[in-house]
């Protein structure tokens, strides 16, 4: 995840430097708060850039893909999921980024160890401060499932 790998650089920076700054130390524990907030929701929750790379997620998405954070960083969804669910979930990015706005969708995910959960995915353009579209970022949560659709 782009915040660990920026969390561990400024945990470094503060031990080897001399000169710590109450700045450097802000900037440390607002992180840290955003992982360890992010990683308590049960939801899944993933981003991605403009080209469909993961940049990050929290447990409850390295629970769903089976591999720690670190494999995953820098995967698209072909690398992580079969062909035609990664296609699936890559048209409705493009359909999102499209259109600008956020879309939900419902849908099957299948963990590793074959447990189904139905979902309603809310993707969503992750936007910089300045208004530019830095990818997608997306959240699942289980919904029930419809009584005429089955599981795949």
């Amino acid at each position: 995840m782009k915040n660990t790998i920026l969390a561990a650089a400024v945990a470094a920076a503060l031990v080897t430097t001399t000169h710590e700054s109450q700045a450097a130390d802000n900037a440390a524990e607002q992180l840290e708060t955003i992982t360890t907030a992010m990683n308590s929701i049960p939801n899944i929750i993933f981003y991605k850039d403009m080209d469909g790379v993961y940049l990050g997620g929290n447990n409850a998405w390295t629970a769903l893909v089976g591999k720690p954070l670190d494999q995953l960083i820098g995967k698209t969804d072909f690398d992580l999921f079969p062909e035609e669910v990664a296609k699936s979930f890559q048209s409705y990015d493009k359909e999102m980024l499209a259109s600008g706005k956020p879309r939900r969708n419902k849908e099957w995910l299948v963990y590793p160890d074959g447990h189904k959960v139905y979902v309603e995915t809310l993707k969503t353009p992750w936007v910089a401060e300045d208004g530019k579209v830095l990818g997608v970022l997306g959240m699942c949560h289980e919904i029930e499932a419809p009584k005429t659709t089955e599981a795949p």
